[in-house]
């Protein structure tokens, strides 16, 4: 499942609902437990105590995790220290609510032998809960978001020489030849440098900007193969906003030019389209190569985009390859993530 910069999982279909509510009960049940012993201690028995435990823990663990689903999207876009002050603001407003609505439900199943007031009481216990459950739950999770962005830099490192070094070989076999094609090339690529070195930096970057390197690196390849390379984009407008992580593109966009294109006597065309559907951004990269293996049958570079794709969305992420009528597609699906700013 996806999650946002705070670490906390974003929900985009009934199914990732479904397993969030289910979780969220058994924890709630699992936090009720313990305190249901706390409260044995004091005197009252277990029985009673599990249950107005029970309630007081699932009532404040289902607001708080309704509250987030809603408002997340908006504290995801303020700055970490608003975001998190926000976050702890909204679980103990939930806490507060959840303990008013719990004290009333728990005098009307247990009546007599439960006492509804002092009030506050209630209502501090449940905002002491939630604000704790709220802390443990901001902590770890920024951690898990930690490592992950830390395995998206190892497998970052991986791919960035790779398409960096081919490309200085291109421009290499220019000089003599061609030195104002060569010179061309020097000047994009010295774009596509920047790029590779300050974008992977920023976590998600726009498609729209995605495209841009995708498209220069393109023209820089259509310099060395000349006529046997044709390309095309054609990108929705309404999609080239959402996030996906630096040069997740490129490698599939080089996979089709260098085992698809290049080894074709009479080259071929390469398109890469992008559309939206049913809360999900497609990426098509199609050649015209014939179908030959892509990555000399290893499939690494497949594998690297699956890999970071997947720590960065979740299962919802996928990466497929498939040929059919002469031609090879590469097919990326991601969930919509709004970009770094």
């Amino acid at each position: 499942m996806p999650a946002d910069a705070f670490g906390f999982e974003v929900r985009a279909g009934w199914a990732d609902y479904s397993r969030l509510a289910l979780r969220t009960l058994l924890i709630d049940q699992l936090i009720a437990l313990p305190v249901s012993l706390v409260m044995t201690s004091a005197g009252l028995p277990l029985g009673k105590s599990y249950v107005i435990a029970s309630v007081y823990s699932q009532c404040i663990g289902a607001l708080c995790t309704l509250s987030t689903s809603f408002f997340l999207p908006h504290l995801d876009r303020q700055t970490t220290g608003r975001g998190l002050a926000g976050v702890m603001a909204l679980y103990f407003t939930c806490g507060l609510a959840g303990a008013e609505v719990a004290r009333h439900l728990c005098a009307v199943l247990i009546g007599a032998g439960f006492d509804p007031d002092p009030a506050y009481i209630s209502w501090a216990i449940g905002a002491t809960m939630a604000l704790l459950v709220g802390l443990v739950l901001t902590t770890v999770r920024r951690l898990r978001a930690r490592i992950v962005s830390r395995e998206l830099e190892a497998l970052q490192a991986r791919i960035n020489p790779h398409f960096l070094f081919n490309t200085l070989n291109s421009i290499a076999a220019l000089i003599r030849e061609d030195p104002v094609r060569a010179e061309t090339m020097t000047l994009r690529l010295s774009s596509l440098f920047r790029y590779t070195l300050t974008a992977p930096r920023r976590g998600l970057v726009t498609l729209n900007e995605e495209i841009t390197i995708v498209e220069g690196y393109l023209a820089i390849e259509q310099e060395r193969l000349g006529r046997r390379l044709e390309y095309r984009i054609d990108i929705d407008p309404d999609v080239q906003r959402w996030g996906l992580p630096a040069l997740t593109l490129q490698p599939l966009v080089e996979n089709a030019i260098k085992h698809g294109i290049a080894p074709e006597v009479s080259g071929g065309s390469v398109t890469v389209r992008g559309w939206a559907d049913a809360g999900l951004v497609h990426i098509a990269i199609t050649d015209t190569g014939g179908g030959n293996s892509r990555d000399g049958g290893t499939g690494e570079g497949l594998d690297n985009v699956r890999r970071r794709l997947f720590a960065t969305f979740g299962p919802r992420a996928r990466v497929t390859l498939s040929t059919a009528s002469g031609a090879t597609e590469a097919h990326v699906t991601f969930p919509k993530m709004e970009a770094e700013t």
